[in-house]
This record gives C-alpha cells, structure tokens and sequence, in this order.
C-alpha cells in the first residue's frame, strides 16, 4: 500500500490551481476539485431552494414555468454584497469541507485537493502538506478573461479576487509557495517535482 499522501492546494484567483490539478492527476493522483463539487451543489433541489432564500434575482423563470438557477447573475450578486456572499459560504462550506474530510480518511491513495478557500476552514490541518500558487494579478486577469469568455468581466475579476483571502494569509497555512509567472511549461516542471 502506498504512502497515504493529502495535498491541499489554495492559491489566488487565476493563480493557474486547475492546471497544477490536472498535471497532477496525470501523474497518478487521485483529483479532488471543490469548484467542480459547488457546481454540482448548485444543481441540488434542497440548496438551490435554501439559494433562492438568500438570492432570489439569481433565478429566472423558464417557459415551463420552473425556474432555473443562473449562475453568473448568482457570482454577480454575491460578489457586490458581501452579506449574501457569507451565507451562500455558510451553507456551502461546511458540504466542501465534510467531503474533503471524508476523501482524506477513506482513500489510501496519493490525494490533491484543490480549494481556494482554506484558511479558517479547519481544513488545513489535515494535509500532509498545502502548496500554494500565487501569480501577478494582470496574468491572473488574462487567464480568468481568456477563460471564462465573455462570462467574466474585468470588474467581475477584481470583486472576486479582493472577496478572497488574501497572498500573507495563504502563505501562513502554507508548506510550499508556488509562484507561477512563466510558461506552461515551467510551471510543469515545477509541479511535477512537487509530486515526485
């Protein structure tokens, strides 16, 4: 049985989290995405109705008569009202934070989690070690741009980057820092030491 291995990974928005996720799925680790997992929460009867407590302008309503979540109306409303971002936090975060939990104490295997927020969350105690990504904020503005289309705005960007915690605090939890300011293919190279 190999070495039971928990790696947090935390970093800033557009930092390039995702890109170290997958090359370390490449290299034979067991993936765990808490963005992919609040998607799937968003889909959830139970959490979208608690949501639509908090958020109702975040649903509109189809021909069918149901309504149906959107997900960009919901990043713009909790990203210019912090209150209603804190309680979507309340509600989701504890959901992230069992499942993270749960993988750490089953699997047996060599484990990443990515979540960008870890601090308070009583997470990061149970890593074997959390590495954090930092990038300059006009790259990280490039990537999300590039990445999201039209769905991110540059306004959009900055609210979320300035409701995350902040370079001093990640790096205070953190075992290794990352700065990923170069090519892909630096950025692998650096990512896959980390793994070996």
């Amino acid at each position: 049985m190999s070495k039971k291995i928990a790696i947090g990974l935390t970093g800033s928005f557009g930092s390039g989290k995702s890109t170290a996720l997958k090359i370390f799925k490449k290299l034979g680790y067991k993936t765990y995405s808490a963005d992919e997992q609040v998607d799937k929460l968003y889909e959830d009867e139970k959490i979208q109705k608690e949501i639509k407590k908090i958020a109702p302008k975040a649903f509109s309503k189809k021909e069918t008569g149901n309504y149906i979540l959107e997900k960009q109306k919901l990043r713009e409303i909790v990203f210019s009202d912090r209150n209603k971002l804190k309680k979507i936090e309340a509600l989701i975060h504890p959901i992230i934070k069992m499942q993270c939990l749960s993988l750490i104490k089953s699997s047996n295997k060599k484990i990443v989690f990515e979540i960008p927020i870890l601090i308070n969350s009583g997470i990061e105690k149970h890593f074997t070690k959390i590495i954090t990504i930092e990038s300059r904020k006009e790259l990280r503005q490039k990537r999300i741009i590039k990445r999201y289309k039209q769905k991110i705005s540059i306004e959009d960007f900055l609210k979320i980057d300035k409701s995350q915690s902040t370079q001093s605090e990640r790096e205070s939890i953190s075992n290794i820092i990352v700065n990923n300011n170069g090519t892909i293919s630096e950025f692998k190279k650096i990512i896959t030491s980390l793994a070996n």
